[in-house]
């Protein structure tokens, strides 16, 4: 019986300037995309090529990791996941105890009730720590898209 040996799948790396160029080129073409935030196969594989240029580490991207990169749906390799960023923000200016957000300084912490409040936060909602006192460039591109059928599901 031969030797079953199963190659390990290449993990999957993202730099910033993948992501901004993915953001972007869905920003561009959203009207090619699909129904309630699903990228349609075509715009997924036109997304991997364009952002093709981009790659600094691991395997070119190909639609299903952009899909994924997007949707959250999978694989902890395309981690953090677009969506559920924008989610969770959206999910933190919603909280009853007044929580901040702004573009350039996020969520702008400042005292220790304010830490406190961020921190029990993060327990459950851990991608948003990273804006903790910074923003997110790729918030207001985001924003225009997800009105337009970003898909919704329970946190």
């Amino acid at each position: 019986m031969p030797n079953k040996t199963s190659t390990p799948t290449p993990q999957v790396h993202w730099n910033h300037e993948e992501t901004a160029a993915l953001v972007r080129f869905l920003h561009d073409n959203w009207h090619e995309a699909g129904d309630n935030g699903n990228l349609k196969m075509a715009t997924s594989q036109a997304a991997a090529l364009h952002i093709t240029n981009y790659r600094t580490d691991g395997p070119p991207k190909n639609y299903q990791v952009v899909r994924n990169k997007w949707t959250g749906y999978a694989s902890q390799h395309c981690k953090p996941l677009i969506q559920k960023i924008y989610r969770d923000i959206k999910y933190h200016q919603a909280q009853p105890s007044g929580a901040h957000w702004d573009n350039e300084k996020g969520a702008n912490i400042q005292g220790q009730h304010a830490e406190q409040v961020f921190e029990d936060f993060v327990k459950s909602h851990p991608l948003i720590c990273q804006f903790k006192m910074s923003g997110w460039d790729l918030y207001p591109y985001i924003a225009d898209i997800i009105p337009h059928g970003g898909a919704h599901g329970a946190n």
